[in-house]
């Protein structure tokens, strides 16, 4: 049952609180039992204090991340992340949870007693008065933070300072597009079917459309990232499109049942608040490549865009796998998205399924490639090179049935560029983003390559173009951004992209690492050091030779500070 606990004067802080064993102190974010004292990431807290606020409910992650993460593209490894550092601070293990307990496929339900603490002894391993755990480790998280305060069942307040030089420098992240093309925002299409666990193929149906638009050089198209928040957006279209900075939205919805398709679409003028096309398709499911190819070319009628040579082929592909073979790579395409290392796993496993149906299907090559690169990603050291060279071999596959794929190009230059063939990388880079003028990911994979070449002001406007596409930046383009940053020694705005992207990726281990090297750079030593603890929770064994994987270097100064950031943050060797 929820708590109901008396209002607090906010300007003393939040309540302390008892739960179960534990005392929990949200102002100082700390979690105390006999004299035991572990500190949490402002993120973490929030999660445990919604749960507090809904004490015996389930917590669904829609309420997660509308409650704490409003208005951020969020890694799916972010509340489970949470979770799980609740529960080992909790020490709640075994089958039979104390506090936190998981219901499945619905969410997460706190049935610890939970009550207000009217006094909480003081540590008695009390630190230093030069240690900055808490300052400095944890108030530039706060400071980061866009939460709003959050009242607990009318009683328990969070609050959460607000910097403004933060919401000047986040602001600053949606920048208006860089020419005149017309920007246009494919909204996730609705499922309309009765089952909820059809959304992947609706959200497959949108990435589709966005694809293919954006191989277009006369339409800027916004990624898939971007507009994800606005899927249950009750919002006005005006509203939506002067959030994004697009003109002109594609909406609509897909009911798929048994054989059977229904597609309803419209493309919306959200200046006039009108329709300039819209379409009812009621076809065989074995038709969805026709619907798609259809709804594309009415899209470019309807804007009048401008074909320059080789788009008219580009967009008029034929599309050889069979329906059985899409629905496993949209399966496997969905689970991709989510970017955490055990999705990844199940991705691979139906794009494998994708390419036994049907062996000539090339994006499914390209999607089991993508996977393989995105394990180099999570799995850092030695590892990297077995991922890269499965990515490679099945790039070239995929390149072998269809060389005009730009996914290819872009596998085929993350590998180049993690092996440290950083010319190579650039010109595979440069390939996927002629095929596809609005690859958002494509841009930003370019401000890596070029960060790597010790080329940061190209990098940062390479990253800029990426963020004009995909405007609600994840956490992986926060990493990119947040190393040029201190690659080019701004490191109080590298901060702010760091924490960030460890806010909402926080198994992403990257980010800790720079975050990490700039917390030791401006000597918050206590900060860095608690980084690279959180590094080898994430990655056991972890040092400094494992960067020499995937780190190819050009700059030998900077990689020289790199390394000596990081030994003084304290990650041997």
């Amino acid at each position: 049952r929820p708590i109901n606990l008396p209002l607090l004067n906010t300007a003393s802080g939040p309540s302390r609180l008892q739960i179960g064993d534990f005392l929990v102190d949200p102002a100082a974010l700390e979690i105390r039992r006999d004299g035991q004292i572990s500190h949490l990431e402002p993120k973490v807290m929030e999660v445990l204090l919604l749960l507090v606020r809904r004490a015996g409910e389930v917590v669904t992650r829609d309420d997660f991340e509308r409650e704490i993460w409003a208005g951020r593209v969020v890694g799916y490894d972010a509340l489970a992340n949470a979770i799980s550092k609740l529960r080992r601070e909790f020490a709640d293990n075994g089958r039979q949870r104390r506090y936190i307990e998981t219901v499945s496929k619905a969410g997460y339900r706190l049935v610890a007693p939970v009550g207000e603490a009217d006094q909480v002894p003081e540590a008695t391993n009390a630190e230093s008065p030069d240690s900055d755990k808490n300052n400095s480790a944890r108030q530039p998280l706060i400071e980061a933070s866009t939460s709003l305060p959050r009242l607990i069942a009318g009683g328990l307040v969070l609050l959460l300072v607000v910097s403004a030089a933060w919401w000047q420098w986040s602001s600053q992240d949606s920048v208006p597009a860089s020419d005149d093309s017309p920007v246009i925002a494919v909204l996730p299409f609705e499922n309309l079917a009765v089952d909820p666990d059809q959304d992947y193929f609706a959200d497959g149906v949108t990435e589709d459309l966005i694809t293919d638009l954006s191989k277009l050089s006369g339409l800027q198209v916004l990624a898939r990232q971007s507009v994800q928040p606005y899927r249950k957006s009750n919002q006005t279209e005006r509203e939506i499109g002067q959030e994004l900075g697009a003109r002109f939205l594609v909406r609509g919805s897909v009911r798929r049942d048994g054989d059977r398709l229904r597609v309803n679409v419209r493309l919306v003028d959200v200046e006039g608040s009108v329709n300039r096309w819209a379409e009812r398709y009621d076809r065989l499911l074995a038709d969805i490549f026709e619907v798609q190819d259809d709804i594309t070319w009415r899209v470019v009628s309807a804007l009048q865009v401008e074909l320059v040579p080789g788009e008219r082929a580009r967009l008029t592909q034929k599309r050889v796998a069979s329906v059985e073979a899409y629905d496993q790579y949209l399966r496997g395409f969905d689970l991709l998205g989510r970017r955490s290392g055990p999705d990844n796993t199940d991705a691979k496993g139906h794009f494998e399924r994708a390419i036994e149906l049907d062996p000539g299907f090339a994006l499914a090559y390209a999607g089991l490639s993508q996977a393989y690169t995105l394990d180099a990603v999570y799995d850092r050291g030695p590892r990297v090179v077995e991922s890269l060279s499965k990515a490679e071999t099945l790039a070239h596959k995929a390149q072998a049935i269809d060389d005009s794929l730009p996914q290819v190009a872009y596998v085929l230059g993350f590998v180049e560029m993690l092996k440290g063939n950083l010319a190579v990388a650039v010109a595979e880079v440069s390939r996927a983003i002629e095929l596809r003028p609005s690859y958002a990911d494509a841009h930003a994979l370019m401000a890596r390559a070029l960060h790597f070449a010790g080329r940061p002001d190209e990098g940062m406007r390479a990253m800029d173009r990426a963020i004009e596409l995909n405007p609600q930046m994840p956490g992986l383009y926060r990493m990119v951004k947040g190393a040029l940053l201190y690659q080019q020694e701004e490191y109080d705005q590298a901060l702010n992209q760091l924490q960030t992207s460890v806010e909402v990726s926080p198994s992403l281990l990257l980010s800790r690492l720079y975050l990490a090297a700039v917390y030791a750079a401006t000597n918050r030593m206590d900060s860095a050091n608690w980084e690279i603890e959180e590094i080898l929770q994430l990655a056991p064994g972890f040092t400094l030779n494992s960067l020499e994987h995937g780190f190819p270097y050009r700059d030998t100064r900077f990689h020289d500070r790199f390394l000596s950031d990081l030994r003084r943050a304290g990650l041997g060797s």
